[in-house]
């Protein structure tokens, strides 16, 4: 005589699923819907992501090259060279200065620099005049290297730096260093710094 065998309910996350089928008596497989569910999503947003980044990174190697077809910093050895020596040069005058002769500063300045630049050197060097005439400094400024970013014609983009040796009436020295992003424009074959900020 046969016993019946109750069927026991088997808990698996949250659900009572049969551990037998009433038609075969094999197990249930245990449900797998979710975890495709998520897979699916995850590899959808890494796709778009990297759809993305590949769009983006093509976007910008064209805006690239469309700058580097136009900069001939590279090429053109001689122009970059001049150019280099005229901004070094500029910026050496015009972040030196005495405090009994002012005038020659403010002179050079007007000669190198113009626009935004001009600007900029006044605001600065109006608050410094006060100081330098209390303490009798003499600042000198040497630009000890120099490098052409881009030459477009005539425009440039150079990063500059300088060393600077201060020097009081009391005799105490100072020294410090600067380093110049800087924009200039060519006029009539002179170089002329249009823009200035510390890099």
């Amino acid at each position: 005589m046969k016993t019946a065998t109750k069927k026991r309910p088997v808990k698996v996350a949250g659900r009572h699923h049969d551990d037998v089928r009433e038609d075969s008596g094999e197990p249930a497989p245990a449900p797998v819907t979710r975890p495709r569910r998520r897979a699916t999503a995850v590899l959808a947003v890494v796709a778009a992501v990297m759809a993305g980044l590949a769009v983006w990174g093509t976007l910008e190697a064209r805006a690239t090259n469309a700058v580097v077809a136009h900069n001939s910093a590279l090429s053109d050895v001689a122009g970059t060279a001049d150019a280099a020596k005229q901004i070094d040069a500029a910026l050496g005058t015009v972040f030196s200065y005495r405090y009994d002769d002012p005038a020659k500063s403010e002179q050079a300045a007007k000669d190198v620099l113009t626009g935004p630049a001009l600007a900029q050197y006044e605001q600065l060097f109006g608050q410094v005049r006060k100081l330098a005439a209390e303490q009798k400094l003499v600042v000198t400024s040497t630009a000890v290297a120099s490098g052409v970013k881009l030459l477009d014609g005539d425009r440039a983009a150079l990063l500059v730096f300088l060393d600077q040796t201060g020097t009081r009436g009391d005799g105490q020295r100072s020294t410090g260093a600067a380093q110049l992003s800087v924009t200039a424009e060519r006029v009539a074959g002179k170089w002329r710094v249009t823009g200035m900020s510390a890099a």
